[in-house]
């Protein structure tokens, strides 16, 4: 058996390999000299392109998302400002500003959605070139390696390998190892150059992500800032009774159709509720834990042309703060889907048992579901002005089978 370093010139790079020679068997076999190549994982080249897809897409949904917020918020302001004087426009405000301020919250989270998501995918870039480096460190060195390997034995060549052959067998396998190491020789630079290109991509994509999030960033404070002018809108505000019987006379008729419509559908509601059984017992509690102030009383107002099914709750600094469960019960209905300036905007009603229930209207949030039992006291809601209201109050009601009473008969 022989020993014999060999060296290969194979498109225009150099391998140096050991070869032994049995000279029964005509056989070779090929060692490398510590010049492995360390392969590139490409299977999940495939899975980061799918990756890559949905970032994109949720991205892209992200952006769709707060287009839509701000048409809404455009088509507010567009309203304001078709009132034709200034009180007008003031009390459009006033009808507006829970919507306002609910949108601008939508926008918020979603700009901050959107700065969480592009931060995870400048770190996941990052990862990716600083893996990508390693590999392409780690490929380079090794194929240092062999070029010095190459040039240390330097007189050698592959045509003298093969003209070298003992015979046609011997020759037929030297020239299938030549073949594979050319092959293997052009996948290692292919993937070099293919590292070297993922890297500049991430590169880009981070340059970009970055830039976005400074922009959502800057859109992030310029909503923060609207959302406090909008709150401080509202702190000074109060349920104005004039301001709601004047827009009430203005076409009275089509209000009073649309009131009737109103209470009817509520009604409605009621006839379909199925009451939890025995009346929990005791006091029914103030719904308002700091205000007292009573701002419409149940009964007829304006002059006997409407009939108020509750009572009004408001003071200055009340938009936002508690509203809270008149008794123990469970929720039964919620509703939070309104036309502005009209109806009861967000409320929700609570069954006590015994065919007793509370009603809680014109709510900025709500904070429990249907279904869910609350006990007396528990915040359930948010004070807001939604629905027809010329400002921020809490519109209490108290029903007994479904027919309105006056609360302050109930009230502790």
């Amino acid at each position: 058996m022989g020993f014999k370093k060999i060296l290969f010139k194979t498109t225009g790079v150099a391998l140096c390999l050991s070869l032994i020679f049995s000279g029964q068997t005509g056989t070779l076999s090929v060692f490398a000299e510590d010049v492995t190549i360390a392969d590139a994982d490409n299977s999940d080249s495939g899975q980061d392109t799918s990756q890559n897809e949905d970032y994109k897409d949720a991205l892209a949904n992200l952006g769709s998302q707060l287009k839509d917020l701000q048409t809404q918020q455009d088509a507010i302001q567009q309203n304001i400002n078709k009132a034709k004087s200034d009180k007008e426009k003031a009390l459009a405000q006033k009808q507006q500003i829970d919507n306002q301020i609910s949108l601008t919250r939508q926008q918020i989270g979603l700009i901050n959605d959107q700065i969480a998501l592009l931060g995870d995918n400048i770190a996941q870039k990052e990862a990716e070139i600083q893996q990508k480096s390693a590999e392409i460190d780690e490929n380079y060195t090794l194929f240092k390696k062999r070029v010095r390997a190459a040039y240390l034995d330097g007189d050698a060549s592959s045509l003298g390998l093969v003209l070298g052959a003992d015979s046609f067998y011997d020759f037929l396998t030297r020239s299938e190892i030549m073949g594979r190491i050319a092959q293997r020789d052009k996948e290692v630079i292919e993937q070099l150059v293919s590292d070297k290109e993922a890297i500049e991509q991430a590169k880009t994509q981070i340059e970009s992500d970055r830039a976005e999030v400074e922009t959502a960033k800057a859109q992030l404070d310029q909503l923060t800032e609207s959302l406090n002018e909008q709150l401080s809108q509202t702190q000074q505000q109060l349920q104005d009774i004039s301001a709601l019987e004047e827009q009430f006379n203005q076409d009275k008729a089509a209000t009073q159709a649309e009131m009737a419509a109103i209470q009817a559908d509520i009604d409605s509601i009621y006839s379909k509720l199925d009451s939890m059984g025995d009346f929990v017992g005791g006091q029914f509690g103030w719904p308002s834990p700091s205000y007292s102030n009573i701002t419409s009383y149940y009964g007829w107002r304006f002059n006997g042309s409407d009939f108020h099914t509750g009572i009004d709750i408001s003071g200055a600094n009340i938009y936002g703060t508690p509203v809270v469960a008149s008794n123990s019960g469970q929720v039964v209905f919620v509703n939070t889907s309104y036309t502005p300036g009209k109806g009861y905007g967000k409320y929700l009603i609570v069954d006590h048992g015994g065919g007793y229930t509370t009603l809680y209207a014109h709510n900025s949030e709500i904070l429990v579901n249907v279904g869910d039992y609350v006990t007396r006291g528990q915040t359930i809601a948010k004070v807001g002005s939604t629905g027809w209201s010329t400002g921020p109050h809490i519109h209490f009601e108290i029903r007994i089978n479904g027919k309105h009473t006056n609360p302050l008969e109930y009230l502790q």
